[in-house]
C-alpha cells in the first residue's frame, strides 16, 4: 500500500510551500486574505476534486466510457467558533454521450474508491506531535561563545 509524504514549510507571513515528489504548491497562510493563493479549506476542496477527477479518468477508462469534459464545482459551509467546515456540496459536471445510468454508476464508484472521499466520509482524526528545534545562533555569536 502506498503512503504519502508531504512537507509544508512557512515561507513568510502570507505563504507556505507544500512539496512532494519534486512538485510544489504555494498556499495562503494569512488569515482573512486570499491574495497569496488557496487557503487551507480551498486546498482541502481541491484535494477532494483531484481525488474525484482521478477516479473519473481511471474508472471511466476501465468502464470504457468516453468522457469529453469533466469539472467539479464546490461549495463549503463554514462555522466560525470553533472554525470548521460543516458541509461540503459539489456538482460533478460531465460532458459525455454515454447513457446517464452509466455516468451515475461512474459517479458512485468515484466516491466509493476515492482515498480523499473515504477519508472525509470516515472522519479521520489526524494524529500529530510537536517537535521543538533550538534556534541557530546568530552570526557572530558563535565566535563570542566559542
Amino acid at each position: 500500500m502506498p503512503n504519502y509524504h508531504v512537507n509544508v514549510t512557512l515561507q513568510d507571513d502570507s505563504h507556505a510551500l507544500a512539496e512532494t515528489r519534486g512538485h510544489t504548491l504555494t498556499l495562503n497562510v494569512k488569515k482573512g486574505a486570499g491574495e497569496a493563493g488557496f487557503n487551507a479549506a480551498e486546498t482541502l476542496l481541491s484535494a477532494l476534486g483531484a481525488c474525484l477527477l482521478t477516479n473519473v479518468n481511471a474508472i471511466g477508462r476501465k468502464m470504457h466510457l468516453r468522457i469529453d469534459k469533466a469539472r467539479l464545482e464546490f461549495e463549503a459551509m463554514r462555522r466560525d467558533e470553533p472554525p470548521a467546515l460543516t458541509g461540503i456540496r459539489y456538482r460533478l459536471i460531465l460532458k459525455s454521450s454515454e447513457p446517464p445510468e452509466k455516468l451515475a454508476e461512474l459517479h458512485d464508484l468515484c466516491v466509493k474508491w476515492g482515498t480523499v472521499t473515504n477519508t472525509l466520509i470516515n472522519g479521520l482524526t489526524p494524529q500529530g506531535e510537536l517537535v521543538i528545534e533550538a534556534p541557530s545562533p546568530a552570526r557572530g555569536e558563535e565566535a563570542q561563545h566559542g
